[in-house]
């Protein structure tokens, strides 16, 4: 008899996220042995899950720091944790100042990623760098998340994992699950993939899984699509922000460097070939190269900062002081026009892995990368990814009129099929009536996008479920009802 599954449901997941999730589980296994939920979510929730599997047994993950609600109990146990693992923390924290020494993707290096990045998440707006009290919380939560994945694999016997998604702490339980051969499905923008072998993300399929996709995708719905996306009506909604903008200026430069949100992780995907280590490394050391420039150039602010909780203005601010020789070359462009001005207007494109490298593509833009995206998935010869400093540096001080910075029409045309997948297939927000959500949005907006995607569940239960048997047959993502339709 097949041996029914101990599946672990946790790593950050919201609410509303739940609801759909555990239809793809139930498609995935029918009757796991135990569902182990990392906390109790709310009661339309809870009895959802209950619904949905009601011959497994639903357990709540022992996890003292998340329940315990006395403080004085609380700091007890944080003072002996922390005396008991005192040699992690200085480990780690030697491993913190070396980080750079090793972009390789070790199971040390994710734990190291996994502090780093958890430790910039708790920095404020006027902090270039974490501080001491912050890499130790850091530290804290990691070691913690390394024990609960050890337990959920030794005292569970977990043998599935299904998580919110992969970055902060859940890179750490991510990690060790991988290590112990735990099969793994992550989440982002309405998607589940699988992670349990090597690195990937919601938006990157090979170039087999692009050829089968786009020979069936009628071409009158890609074109479609990217007409009504020049008019700002895009499923992905930074693309929908910025392309809304109106124009406050006429004169834009030709070279743009478009900003990630610095204290987001970027380590969702980790590429070992990437040359720097963050967000904040590549723009720091992107200054001292273009303040050699003979160009002007705008740093974009990301569309959403301020939704993230993230000024942006602060933090750009802070940077150019440590290079005061480059703001007359620097023109930081906090929302003055519109994305697709962007494109129509600059030669040069730099971005660390942002959707943008596809836009700029679709405009005959070869963008300049620095982690791997769709585009390099589908062939490294689509993007400009420098291999070194030296490399990027000669990226940057070219003329910007170099034809190394011009796409071919095939590759434009590659792009916006491209565009079409990851914002309409690769994506279940549409069938799910969802909307995305933001770290610093207020109740009103995520009790909006929870009640939205309930009121879906329910005609969409058989199709999340097939999309979990296809998870079970070793489908590397999950597909929206949309490419059926666009079949047609």
């Amino acid at each position: 008899m097949k041996k029914r599954k101990n599946i672990y449901l946790g790593g950050g997941f919201q609410d509303s996220q739940v609801l759909w999730v555990t239809k793809i589980i139930s498609g995935y296994e029918q009757n796991p042995e135990n569902i182990i939920i990392e906390k109790n979510y709310k009661n339309v929730v809870m009895e959802n899950l209950f619904k949905t599997f009601p011959k497994s047994n639903i357990i709540v993950e022992k996890n003292f720091f998340l329940k315990n609600k006395n403080i004085l109990t609380m700091y007890i146990a944080i003072f002996f944790f922390l005396v008991s693992n005192i040699n992690k923390i200085f480990f780690f924290l030697k491993k913190l100042e070396k980080r750079r020494n090793s972009f390789v993707n070790s199971y040390e290096n994710q734990i190291v990623n996994s502090i780093w990045d958890t430790s910039l998440n708790l920095m404020n707006d006027n902090q270039l760098n974490p501080n001491f009290l912050q890499k130790c919380k850091a530290i804290f939560r990691t070691i913690i998340a390394v024990n609960r994945a050890k337990k959920l694999i030794s005292n569970e016997k977990i043998n599935t994992a299904f998580l919110g998604h992969s970055v902060y702490s859940s890179r750490a339980m991510l990690a060790y699950f991988r290590k112990k051969k735990i099969k793994i499905f992550c989440q982002a923008s309405y998607n589940i993939y699988d992670s349990s072998y090597e690195e990937t993300s919601w938006n990157q399929i090979s170039r087999k899984s692009f050829n089968i996709i786009s020979k069936k995708v009628k071409k009158k719905y890609i074109s479609r699509y990217w007409q009504n996306r020049l008019k700002g009506k895009s499923n992905y909604n930074d693309a929908k922000v910025a392309g809304s903008i109106k124009n406050k200026i006429l004169n834009y430069p030709k070279n743009v460097i478009l900003l990630h949100i610095f204290k987001d992780s970027p380590f969702n995907y980790i590429d070992d070939k990437r040359i720097f280590y963050d967000y904040f490394d590549w723009i720091k050391k992107t200054l001292k190269i273009i303040e050699k420039s003979n160009e002007y150039w705008s740093l974009r602010i990301h569309p959403n900062a301020s939704r993230w909780g993230e000024n942006q203005k602060i933090i750009i601010d802070n940077l150019l002081k440590e290079n005061p020789n480059i703001k007359k070359k620097i023109l930081v462009d906090d929302s003055y026009v519109s994305n697709n001005f962007i494109f129509k207007t600059v030669k040069r494109l730099v971005t660390y892995s942002g959707t943008s490298h596809l836009e700029a593509s679709c405009f005959k833009i070869k963008p300049i990368m620095i982690s791997k995206s769709s585009l390099e998935c589908l062939n490294s010869q689509f993007v400009l990814k420098p291999k070194n400093i030296k490399e990027y540096e000669n990226y940057l001080l070219q003329n910007s009129n170099n034809k190394i910075f011009k796409q071919s029409d095939s590759v434009k045309n590659i792009s916006k099929t491209m565009l079409f997948i990851r914002e309409n297939i690769l994506t279940l927000i549409k069938d799910l009536n969802g909307t995305s959500t933001y770290r610093k949005d207020n109740k009103k907006i995520i009790n909006k996008e929870f009640k939205d995607v309930l009121k879906s569940i329910k005609s969409n239960t058989k199709y999340l479920m097939k999309l979990g048997r296809n998870l079970n047959k070793n489908h590397t993502h999950c597909f929206s009802k949309n490419y059926y339709l666009f079949k047609k």
